[in-house]
């Protein structure tokens, strides 16, 4: 099935989440990063940091904004859909104590054709800024294919 091209441009809902100390601990943890700046302010600050900065890869955490199911409402069957993979652009840090809003835009929908037939390539961006200052800090390019 096709999916609906009206949605090209359609935002999300914004969402907001304080970063805590705790929450990047954790995260390092999970991927294995036991560099101490993620765990312990003092070393974080003595590498130069204001706070305990977030991993790069941190941002996963914000892949949709909203409190509508990213999939549902675009009508994506899971059985069709694959990973096509994510980017990061990053614009500044961000660390522990940053309040942050983040948003989700759909940038686009790609009919292609391809060795199982039709697909449409879906490109979704999530746009992180700190509420504070408004200052923008990642975005996150995820590509989905949706086969019909």
């Amino acid at each position: 099935m096709k999916l609906d091209r009206n949605f090209i441009g359609y935002e999300f809902p914004l969402s907001e989440i304080s970063i805590t100390q705790w929450e990047i601990a954790q995260f390092a943890n999970a991927i294995r990063d036991f560099n101490p700046i993620y765990y312990n302010l003092n070393e974080a600050k003595k590498q130069g940091f204001k706070d305990i900065p977030c991993p790069p890869t941190f941002y996963t955490k914000f892949t949709f904004s909203g409190d509508k199911n990213f999939f549902a409402t675009l009508g994506i069957d899971y059985k069709k859909l694959l990973d096509g993979g994510r980017e990061y652009k990053y614009y500044s840090p961000c660390f522990a104590g940053d309040n942050i809003i983040y948003q989700t835009k759909v940038q686009s929908i790609d009919e292609k054709e391809g060795k199982r037939g039709k697909m449409d390539v879906v490109i979704a961006v999530t746009t992180g800024k700190n509420k504070e200052y408004k200052e923008k800090l990642w975005d996150s390019i995820c590509t989905f294919i949706v086969f019909h």
